[in-house]
């Protein structure tokens, strides 16, 4: 006799993984950007467990738009959210015996390729455009050096050294969202924490639209973050426009941002101080913020540093 619809009866059991679940006993703690997703993962959040359960971790990025760190505290505090903040801080060294240039966080060097302790000093790193600099190259979609040092690894660090603040079932909560790109469309709404096995992610705002991040905030009297609307958006864009795109919360300088949106920031007297230290990066180390653009060029509208990136690099090099 069938017990259900046929759609929902699984084709193979014996093969189906077991759906995971938030654990009964969950302590969330939300990255909290100060971006519309992440605010609103903090809410459902708040709606999902109990409240006192709930804080949030805010990674400091010195490339972000100033007043995000206020931003988020005064979020925090009008939800009575504990919120948490670290900056990621790295030293450049050059190995004495095998001369590897390396970045560590710890407190003395260690070459990891011959284990010495002897180095030379090189730089502090403790800004994306500082690993930029370091790099000698701006990040891509397949290399997001800037997510990994100063986002994911800042968190997992204090993570590590806060275990017995986060309770016994720990939960990451991140505000990824399917319909921003193809990448983010594959990522499951639940899964353990690459790193840190004894913590779960969970993207509660994962199948959300747009539309529906701002109309939360505006549910709980919240402001959304003032770059968006330095970068065009009006009000009918967030609350009544079912559209999806648009001006992004993150580094006034993300290489994934357009053209337009890269000038609005230019455009902004608190933010174009970022971009004017990018411009002179990107004429150091000859690299330009996208393979076939400048950063100077989109912005300025200026012919310097028209070349290709290729091109760059043959003028450096020789």
């Amino acid at each position: 006799m069938r017990q259900g619809p046929l759609e929902t009866l699984p084709l193979f059991p014996e093969f189906e993984k077991p759906r995971l679940e938030l654990p009964a006993d969950a302590t969330i703690i939300v990255s909290l950007s100060g971006g519309k997703d992440s605010v609103g993962s903090l809410l459902v959040a708040l709606e999902t467990v109990d409240p006192g359960k709930v804080s949030a971790h805010h990674q400091i990025i010195l490339e972000d738009w100033p007043g995000t760190v206020e931003y988020c505290q005064s979020v925090c505090d009008q939800l009575g959210v504990p919120l948490y903040m670290t900056q990621a801080i790295y030293t450049g060294y050059e190995c004495c015996q095998c001369g590897n240039h390396y970045l560590t966080s710890c407190l003395q060097p260690f070459c990891r390729k011959c284990s010495s302790r002897e180095a030379r000093f090189l730089m502090q790193v403790a800004s994306v455009l500082d690993l930029v600099r370091w790099r000698k190259k701006w990040p891509s979609l397949e290399v997001r050096f800037c997510t990994s040092y100063f986002k994911r690894d800042n968190y997992n660090r204090w993570a590590r050294a806060n275990r017995s603040l986060l309770g016994t079932h720990p939960v990451i909560a991140l505000g990824e969202r399917w319909r921003e790109s193809r990448g983010r469309a594959k990522l499951p709404v639940l899964r353990p924490r690459s790193g840190l096995e004894w913590m779960m992610e969970w993207r509660p705002v994962l199948e959300w639209r747009r539309i529906d991040v701002f109309r939360k905030m505006r549910d709980y009297g919240i402001e959304p973050h003032y770059c968006y609307k330095a970068q065009g958006m009006t009000d009918e864009d967030m609350y009544e426009c079912n559209v999806e795109g648009g001006p992004r919360m993150s580094c006034v300088i993300c290489f994934l941002k357009s053209e337009e949106q890269l000038r609005a920031s230019a455009k902004n007297e608190v933010a174009k101080p970022i971009i004017e230290r990018g411009i002179a990066i990107e004429r150091e180390i000859g690299h330009t913020l996208k393979k076939d653009q400048s950063l100077e060029r989109m912005v300025t509208g200026t012919q310097a540093h028209r070349s290709s990136w290729g091109e760059l690099q043959e003028r450096v090099q020789a």
